[in-house]
């Protein structure tokens, strides 16, 4: 059941008018009277503005203020699509120089994503060109964004530039008061814009609540005023603080550089060299000492403040007990890969077929122009001219696949997803990694390697060879 379908059962879906907005209200002291877009006026106790960024009952009672740009326009979709290593992770961050990619598994086979850019508001695509610019936008990038992307539909993808709003001091004036977006609007890089305003409403709950008891207590009538102004100084502090780490969450994504030199115009060269940029080591460094604390005090969902409430959702209660292991070593967090591991051919090798590697260390992969039934395995042939009779062999040991080059005449060369390309030595194994692309002799024997849940099959479509996943 959504948490919309639980809430409105609670308090009677007959309570709930939709197409009801409000366009203005009066604070009378003892009332607050609003009245509707379509001229209805209604009465109530006390009035929570909860409208969103735009809030109409905001700029009513502090004046219209404009809401701060980030300079990151998002394209957001849903795609029916598993990762490989859905078990190990399901929600990951890829940046690169002023634009940044976001996947998360929502379950039942689909994967939500966000791909951010900066550029300036208020821009717009071309009909049906949202895809097409996606993919031009993140060429080069890894598999695991591409795939996400190839796999959403066009009609699937929205976009929308990213706004928020710095919190203030003051929520409300009198019976009047602001929850959730329409007080502190944030961005969505930690996914807390929604929690915030959950949270929010639990301790305006909790304060009437108290009021109201008070008021039996003692015989007199609720003091309203006094509970909302008791609500917003409990949340002040923490939402302010959450807001400060979404804005330095969306700077340090929005600001990467993998090496010196990117993005210094006539100091590009300094890319070649592969000096790891000093904000990288930084940012390292905050990941793994301080993430973990920081998240558990953001997920916690501010249990020290909300009565009866236990403390949860703490990282080291929902983590997998191999978190630790795959932040410090991303080989691990490889070999827990749980898919088909596949070398697809690229464009000039179309007539060859996919190769399937097993993960079984008797059996490796035999590469070549012509057979070899003598070598346990399996024996792929390459019939191309520069494909040596007996060239590579593929091996899976220990979790990890290896490529061993086996003298060839004219070598195997590997191009890694940093656009790397290297030779690997004959009869020394080099670690083979997904979206690796390896030649066998030229670039008319390349393949890429891609991790999936299922192994691809070949289609027709309109005289055209497509790989697609089952």
């Amino acid at each position: 059941m959504a948490l919309q379908e639980i809430l409105a059962r609670a308090v009677g879906e007959d309570s709930i008018m939709n197409e009801s907005n409000v366009v203005d209200f009066v604070d009378h002291g003892d009332k607050v009277t609003v009245e509707l877009e379509n001229g209805q006026k209604y009465d109530g106790d006390l009035l929570v503005g909860a409208d969103g960024i735009w809030s109409k009952v905001r700029n009513k009672l502090f004046g219209e203020r404009e809401a701060t740009y980030s300079g990151y326009t998002c394209y957001t979709g849903v795609a029916d699509f598993v990762p490989a290593d859905i078990e190990s992770v399901g929600y990951r961050v890829f940046l690169g120089h002023k634009q940044y990619f976001v996947s998360s598994d929502v379950g039942g086979g689909k994967t939500q994503w966000y791909a951010f850019h900066q550029e300036s508001a208020g821009g717009s695509d071309i009909p049906n060109g949202k895809k097409k610019r996606l993919l031009k936008m993140f060429e080069g990038w890894c598999d695991n964004v591409i795939d996400v992307l190839l796999a959403t539909e066009e009609e699937a993808i929205l976009r929308r530039d990213i706004y928020d709003r710095t919190p203030t001091f003051i929520w409300g004036k009198g019976r009047v008061t602001l929850l959730g977006d329409s007080i502190h609007a944030m961005q969505p890089n930690m996914g807390q814009g929604g929690c915030m305003a959950i949270e929010d409403s639990y301790q305006l709950a909790l304060e009437l609540g108290n009021a109201w008891e008070q008021s039996i207590k003692s015989g007199s009538p609720i003091d309203i005023d006094s509970s909302l102004k008791s609500y917003e100084r409990e949340r002040r502090l923490r939402v302010a603080i959450v807001h400060g780490m979404a804005r330095m969450a969306a700077l340090m994504a929005s600001t990467y550089k993998a090496y010196l030199g990117v993005g210094l115009g006539p100091f590009e060269f300094l890319t070649k060299f592969r000096i790891p940029h000093p904000g990288r080591v930084g940012g390292r460094f905050l990941i793994d000492k301080m993430m973990p604390l920081m998240l558990n005090w953001v997920l916690g969902g501010n249990s020290s403040k909300l009565e009866g409430r236990p403390i949860c959702c703490r990282l080291s209660d929902k983590a997998n007990d191999q978190l630790q292991t795959w932040f410090e070593d991303n080989d691990a967090l490889e070999r827990a890969i749980n898919g088909e591991w596949i070398l697809l051919p690229c464009d000039e090798a179309g007539s060859i077929k996919p190769i399937s590697l097993s993960q079984d260390e008797m059996k490796p992969c035999m590469i070549g122009s012509s057979q070899h039934e003598d070598h346990p395995g399996s024996s792929i042939i390459i019939p191309l001219p520069k494909v040596s009779p007996l060239h590579a062999r593929i091996n899976y040991k220990d979790g990890a696949f290896f490529l061993t080059d086996l003298r060839s005449v004219h070598g195997t060369w590997i191009t890694d997803n940093e656009g790397r390309r290297y030779r690997i030595h004959s009869n020394y194994p080099s670690r083979v990694r997904p979206s690796d692309v390896i030649e066998f002799g030229s670039d008319k024997a390349s393949f890429r390697v891609k991790v999936t849940r299922s192994a691809p099959r070949e289609s027709e479509k309109k005289g055209t060879k497509l790989y697609q996943k089952e």
